[in-house]
C-alpha cells in the first residue's frame, strides 16, 4: 500500500536518478522509482518547487543541455499532471451524471411498474364489482317476475272469491225471499184453514208438513250456503295473507335496491380511480421515454468525451514523443560537445 508524505529530497534524488539513466522523469516514473509511494499531487508539487529552486539559483555549473533537459522534464511532468487531472475531473463528472440518470430511470421504471400493478388490481376489482352487479340485477329481475306473477295470481283468486261471495249473497237473498213468501203463504193458509178447518184439516196438515219440509230444506240450504260463505271468507283471508307476504317481499326488494345504490356509487368511484391510474401510467410511460431519450443523449455525450479524452491522450503522447526527441537531440548534442572538447584537449600541446 502506498504511503503519503514523500519528501522533496526523495523526489529530487529519484528525478536525478532517472535523468542519469536516460529516462524521462515523469510523475509516474518518479513514483515507481520511489517504490510506488507518495501521491501524484505531492510529487507534482515537489517538482514545481525543484523547478523554482533551479530557476532562482542562476546558471548552474553544468552545461546548458542539462538546464534545458530539466526544463523540458518539468514541462512534460506538468503537462502530464494537468492532462491526468482534467481526465479525472471529466471522468468523475461523467460517472456522477450517469449514476444520477440511472437512478432517475430506475425510479421511473418502479413508478411505472407500481402504476401498472395498481391498474391491474383495480381492473380485477372492477370486474368483480361488475359480475356482482350483474348477479344482483339478474336476481332482481327474477324477483320482479315472481312478484308480478304472484300479484296476478292473487288478483285472479281475489276476483274469483269476490264472484263467489256475490253469488252466495244472491243465493242468501233468494232464500230469504222464498222464506218470506213461505211465511206469507203459511199465514194465508192459516186464515183459510180457520174457515175450512174441519173440511180441510187433513189437507192443511199435509200442506203444513210439506211446507215444514220445504223450510227445513231451505234452512239446510241456507246453512250450506253459510258454510260456503265462511269458506269463501277464509279463502279471502288467505288471499289477503298472501298479499301481505307479497307486499313484505316487495319491501325487501326495495330495501335491497336501496342497499345496492351505494355499491353502484362505489363502482363509479372505482371506475374513476381506474381512469386516474391509467392517466398516471401514461405519464410514467412518457417520463420513461423522456429518460430514455436523455440517456441516449448522455451516451452520445459520453462517446464525445471518450473521443476528446483519446484526443487528449494522443496529444499528450505526441508531446511526450516530441519531448523525447528533443531530449535525444540534446543528448546527442551534449555527446558531440563532450567529444569535441576531448578532441580539442587531445590536440592541444602538453
Amino acid at each position: 500500500m502506498a504511503r503519503a508524505g514523500v519528501t522533496k529530497g526523495e523526489v529530487q534524488r529519484a528525478r536525478l536518478a532517472l535523468i542519469k539513466a536516460g529516462r524521462h522523469p515523469s510523475i509516474d516514473a518518479i513514483r515507481i522509482e520511489l517504490g510506488n509511494t507518495g501521491s501524484k499531487a505531492t510529487i507534482f508539487r515537489h517538482l514545481k518547487d525543484i523547478e523554482a529552486d533551479e530557476g532562482g539559483a542562476g546558471v548552474p555549473q553544468g552545461s546548458v543541455s542539462e538546464e534545458l533537459l530539466a526544463f523540458v522534464t518539468n514541462l512534460a511532468g506538468r503537462l502530464e499532471f494537468e492532462a491526468q487531472e482534467r481526465f479525472d475531473t471529466l471522468k468523475a463528472s461523467h460517472v456522477e451524471e450517469v449514476r444520477g440518470l440511472k437512478e432517475q430511470l430506475e425510479k421511473a421504471r418502479g413508478e411505472a411498474r407500481s402504476g401498472r400493478s395498481e391498474a391491474e388490481r383495480s381492473q380485477v376489482d372492477l370486474s368483480a364489482e361488475r359480475a356482482a352487479r350483474q348477479r344482483v340485477e339478474a336476481d332482481l329481475t327474477t324477483l320482479r317476475l315472481e312478484h308480478g306473477q304472484t300479484a296476478t295470481q292473487l288478483a285472479t283468486q281475489l276476483e274469483g272469491v269476490q264472484a263467489q261471495l256475490k253469488a252466495s249473497q244472491a243465493q242468501v237473498a233468494s232464500l230469504e225471499e222464498k222464506h218470506a213468501h213461505a211465511r206469507d203463504a203459511l199465514e194465508h193458509f192459516r186464515n183459510a184453514s180457520r174457515e175450512q178447518r174441519d173440511r180441510e184439516a187433513r189437507l192443511h196438515e199435509q200442506q203444513l208438513q210439506y211446507l215444514q219440509r220445504e223450510v227445513a230444506g231451505g234452512a239446510e240450504a241456507l246453512t250450506a250456503k253459510q258454510t260456503e260463505l265462511r269458506a269463501a271468507l277464509q279463502e279471502k283471508a288467505d288471499a289477503l295473507a298472501l298479499l301481505t307476504v307479497a307486499r313484505a317481499e316487495r319491501r325487501q326488494v326495495d330495501e335491497q335496491l336501496r342497499e345496492l345504490k351505494p355499491a353502484a356509487e362505489r363502482l363509479a368511484v372505482q371506475n374513476q380511480l381506474v381512469e386516474d391510474l391509467r392517466e398516471q401510467a401514461k405519464l410514467a410511460a412518457q417520463q420513461y421515454e423522456t429518460l430514455r431519450a436523455r440517456t441516449g443523449e448522455l451516451e452520445l455525450r459520453n462517446g464525445e468525451l471518450v473521443r476528446q479524452l483519446a484526443a487528449a491522450h494522443a496529444c499528450a503522447q505526441s508531446q511526450e514523443q516530441l519531448v523525447r526527441e528533443v531530449l535525444d537531440r540534446i543528448s546527442q548534442a551534449g555527446n558531440s560537445t563532450e567529444s569535441g572538447k576531448k578532441r580539442t584537449k587531445a590536440a592541444a600541446p602538453g
